[in-house]
């Protein structure tokens, strides 16, 4: 499986942003911070969705052909913690059937796909992903379900970055409301774990052993 080559997401990030906070602004390292997560969890998901298709336990790809939208959704449900997995994968089923149910055909004006699902973050994009990881044929929801998933964790971290940032009397999201946010939610600091933050500080924290005692 080849690496996958930086996708650059920073234009769908802000129009997230506008959805979420439409008076509020984001910095360039800002912006950058939250590209650079979303091009890790594009590699992840991919990286799991494309394993789940492959049967290695003879060393041969005698698998699955196709890399469907309910390995995406697993792969989701493997990576992704309790409650944030959980809307995710709502997320994911919701774009799915609005994709499916939209009109595109001969007579008919061409919509793209993001349209048809109501998104903003563009399933083609996420194709390329899939298929840089793998011979294997991509399925028409696969993308469409992976789009809404990264849209719906961009938008759950910008909504908290812009509380962040209302709270700190900032006009745009810094890099410290993005640490700020991440830090201060459970599940989205255990999805960060191994995700450091560019200019997000250092948070305070006095270790419990330093503590005076209680009587």
């Amino acid at each position: 499986m080849s690496t996958l080559p930086v996708i650059n997401f920073e234009s769908y990030i802000y129009k997230v942003l506008k959805q979420v906070h439409p008076y509020t602004g984001m910095t360039k390292d800002a912006k950058k911070i939250v590209n650079s997560a979303m091009n890790y969890f594009t590699h992840e998901i991919a990286k799991e969705a494309v394993y789940l298709t492959t049967d290695t336990s003879r060393g041969k790809n005698k698998g699955k052909g196709t890399i469907s939208s309910r390995d995406v959704q697993t792969a989701v449900r493997l990576i992704l913690p309790g409650e944030l997995a959980k809307h995710a994968v709502s997320e994911g089923t919701k774009a799915v059937t609005l994709y499916s149910s939209s009109i595109s055909g001969k007579g008919k004006k061409r919509i793209s796909k993001a349209k048809r699902a109501r998104l903003q973050f563009p399933p083609p994009l996420l194709r390329n992903a899939l298929k840089k990881k793998s011979s294997k044929r991509v399925g028409e929801g696969a993308p469409v379900y992976f789009a809404a998933v990264l849209e719906y964790l961009t938008a759950e971290i910008l909504e908290l970055a812009g509380i962040a940032a209302r709270d700190n009397n900032h006009q745009r999201i810094h890099a410290r409301d993005i640490q700020l946010a991440i830090s201060n939610d459970e599940e989205l600091d255990k999805l960060f774990d191994k995700l450091s933050i560019p200019g997000g500080g250092v948070l305070p924290n006095i270790h419990a052993v330093l503590l005076p005692k209680r009587k």
